[in-house]
C-alpha cells in the first residue's frame, strides 16, 4: 500500500526518471553494482542512476529502459522468487513486468542480488478497483489448480510472514526501533503463522498471489493493466489479493465503495470466511515492518511507523497515511 516502494509514472513514462546521484555508500555500491551487470550483460548503461531507495535500491537504466533491483545481501531467496514469479505469469499469459539482460538472475554481488526489469510505460487508461479486480481474476485463473498451469509446482509459497521478519531483522541491525517493538511485532508473526489458512481452504481458490496488489502496482499498459513488483507474490490462498482492498478501507480511508467495485469486478467475495482476516493482518504487519525499516528517511516516515505502531501496541492507531 506504501505507493513510493512501486513503479510510479514518471515525466513521460517512456523510461524511468527521474534519477538521482546516490547520496550513500550503500546506494553507491549498488549502482556500481547494477551498471556491472548491465554492462556485463551488453545492455547500455548512459545516464544510469538511482530510483529510488528502501529495502531495495532501484537503479534506472534509461537507454534500455529498465530498472535494475540490488536486494539486500540476506534477500538472494527472494529475488530468486520473483524471477521464477515472472517466468511462471509470462508461461501462464498473465501480464505482469519480466526480467531483461542476463539469462541467469538473480546476478550475485557484494552489494546484494541483482535483478533488471524490463521499464513498462504506464501510457494506457487509469488503473481503479474495478481494473485491479479484473487482473486479479485474471491472475487467479490462469494460475490456479486445475488451470492447467505448472505455477504450483514452479512458484514458492506466499510467505509474507517471512518478509516481515526480514524487515525486522534489518530494522534491529539498523537500530532503528526498540527491542521491545521489535518484540512486538516478532510475537504477532509467530501468532499469525500458526493461524495461517491452508491455500486450499480459500473459497477462491489457491493459486499464484500478488501479495501486494493496490494501483501503483498495477501499471496502465498499452494493452491493459500489467503486475508489478512481485516482492511478496507467491502461490497461496487467492484471498491475498483482496487483503490490501480490505487494509485500504480499514487503515488508509480509502472509500468502501472502491472495495466493493473490485469484487464485483472480481466476481466473487470471501469477506465471510474466517481467514480472510488472518491474510489482512498479515498485510498490515508487513507495511507496518517496512515503515519501521525505514523510519529514519525522513520526519514524516518516523511518524508513519509510530503511528502504525500504535495499532500493534494499542489495537487501534490513527489513519495510516499512503506514501
Amino acid at each position: 500500500m506504501d505507493t513510493d516502494r512501486s513503479p510510479a509514472s514518471p515525466r513521460d513514462g517512456s523510461r524511468p526518471g527521474p534519477l538521482h546521484v546516490p547520496v550513500d555508500d550503500r546506494q553507491q555500491r549498488a549502482c556500481d553494482a547494477a551498471v556491472g551487470v548491465a554492462r556485463s550483460a551488453g545492455l547500455p548503461v548512459g545516464g544510469a542512476g538511482v530510483w529510488r531507495a528502501g529495502s531495495a535500491v532501484l537503479v534506472g537504466l534509461p537507454e534500455v529502459p529498465a530498472l535494475a533491483r540490488v536486494d539486500e545481501p540476506f534477500r538472494t531467496a527472494d529475488a530468486d522468487r520473483q524471477v521464477r514469479v515472472a517466468g511462471a505469469l509470462a508461461a501462464a499469459g498473465v501480464p505482469a513486468v519480466s526480467v531483461v539482460g542476463p539469462a541467469a538472475q538473480p546476478v550475485a554481488s557484494p552489494v546484494g542480488p541483482v535483478t533488471i526489469w524490463g521499464w513498462e510505460p504506464p501510457t494506457g487508461s487509469p488503473v481503479g478497483p474495478r481494473e485491479m479486480g479484473t487482473v486479479a481474476r485474471l491472475l487467479h485463473d490462469r494460475t490456479r489448480e486445475g488451470s492447467g498451469s505448472e505455477a504450483e509446482a514452479e512458484v514458492p509459497r506466499h510467505d509474507p510472514l517471512a518478509t516481515v521478519a526480514a524487515e525486522l531483522d534489518r530494522a534491529e541491525a539498523a537500530g532503528a526501533t526498540t527491542a521491545a517493538d521489535v518484540a512486538l511485532l516478532r510475537s504477532e508473526v509467530d501468532r499469525l503463522a500458526a493461524a495461517w489458512p491452508e491455500p486450499g481452504d480459500d473459497p477462491l481458490g489457491a493459486a499464484v498471489v500478488h501479495g501486494d496488489l493496490h494501483r501503483a502496482n498495477v501499471v496502465p499498459g498499452r494493452r491493459g493493466p500489467v503486475l508489478a513488483d512481485l516482492e511478496l507474490a507467491g502461490w497461496g490462498p487467492a484471498s491475498a489479493d483482496v487483503a490490501p482492498q480490505v487494509v485500504a478501507v480499514r487503515r488508509y480511508g480509502s472509500d468502501p465503495a472502491g472495495l466493493q467495485a473490485f469484487l464485483d469486478s472480481y466476481g466473487a467475495d470471501p469477506r465471510g470466511w474466517d481467514g480472510l482476516e488472518v491474510l489482512v493482518e498479515a498485510y498490515e504487519l508487513w507495511v507496518t515492518a517496512w515503515a519501521v525499516g525505514n523510519r529514519s528517511a525522513s520526519t514524516r516516515a518516523e511518524h508513519e511507523a509510530e503511528v502504525r505502531l500504535t495499532r500493534w501496541r494499542a489495537g487501534s492507531s490513527p489513519e495510516w497515511s499512503l506514501r
